[in-house]
């Protein structure tokens, strides 16, 4: 048997800045890959859109005291993990805008869940 859905199901202001935040990164980057496509290849925007994610984390990770596992088989994850779910979509999606307008790209983006 399935748990009873809460009766509150409001959103407090916090996750209003916090959804709406979410919402200009996102969304903002398809902007941002239109502009960078114009200069640089697909792959090349990809990887430097990793690089800043991978930097952000490492930062993360510092600023909270978090421990980076270095082990083997942690790493053989994160390559699964990191072309699985960042750099095949990103490249794809980037390759993609160089034929449609990164609203559209956004849109069709939106559809997948």
């Amino acid at each position: 048997m399935s748990a009873p859905l809460p009766s509150n199901t409001s959103m407090t202001s916090a996750q209003w800045l916090m959804l709406i935040g979410l919402s200009l990164l996102w969304g903002g980057s398809f902007f941002f890959v239109e502009i960078i496509i114009v200069d640089l290849p697909p792959l090349t925007t990809v990887f430097f859109r990793v690089l800043l994610a991978a930097i952000a984390l490492h930062l993360f990770l510092a600023f909270t005291g978090t421990k980076f596992p270095w082990h083997g088989s942690a790493w053989i994850v994160f390559a699964f993990m990191g072309l699985t779910n960042n750099a095949i979509p990103f490249s794809l999606l980037v390759y993609g805008q160089t034929e449609l307008a990164s609203g559209v790209a956004a849109i069709l983006n939106a559809t997948t869940p």
